[in-house]
């Protein structure tokens, strides 16, 4: 299809033709779950990415106006919808990350009792009262992983003093988990 026959297309795609939107549907589908594929290693993942895209497309053909290059179009959709994909896996593994911390400082009796959400609460809000040293080089160190040694060298200040506010970080939240363990 050459870029005339794909401006005539998306006009009646604009106007609502089912055939033109399975005209557009096969030519393209197939390339936008092989370039999905390639970025995010998960068929199912791309083909859900490529159907999302084209219902999108098919939810918006009225606005779908002036586009120079419906290729072009499709691509940064679906390199925005990867990016969002990767994005949202990332929060994922923060979040599991700061989960597994929170369950080392937990007994097994206490996690049981206490919602993980109620307590992930209770401990942001322990950090924020934080000092902003601390409440800084605890984040870094035990939500985006990195070393005493990367996070002195972030900050422009020593181990020794990423490994002091660290240490009182983790006894001011030991003594907040010891507190509510006694309401148990």
């Amino acid at each position: 299809m050459d870029r005339q026959a794909d401006e005539l297309i998306l006009e009646s795609l604009r106007q609502g033709s089912y055939d033109a939107f399975d005209a557009l549907y096969m030519r393209y589908a197939p390339h936008v779950e092989a370039f999905a594929f390639c970025m995010l290693k998960n068929r199912s993942e791309a083909e859900d990415l490529a159907h999302d895209i084209f219902l999108k497309i098919w939810e918006t053909r009225e606005s779908i106006v002036h586009i120079r290059s419906f290729r072009s179009y499709l691509f940064r959709m679906t390199k925005n919808a990867v990016f969002d994909i990767f994005e949202h896996k990332s929060v994922q593994t923060r979040y599991r990350q700061r989960l597994l911390h929170v369950e080392e400082l937990l007994t097994d009796d206490l996690s049981a009792k206490v919602a993980t959400e109620d307590l992930m609460m209770i401990i942001n809000m322990a950090v924020e009262q934080m000092p902003r040293q601390r409440q800084q080089i605890f984040r870094l160190s035990r939500y985006e992983g990195l070393s005493h040694q990367e996070i002195a060298q972030q900050l422009g200040i020593s181990p020794k003093t990423v490994e002091y506010h660290i240490g009182r970080a983790l006894a001011e939240l030991k003594k907040i988990i010891s507190i509510i363990a006694f309401f148990f």
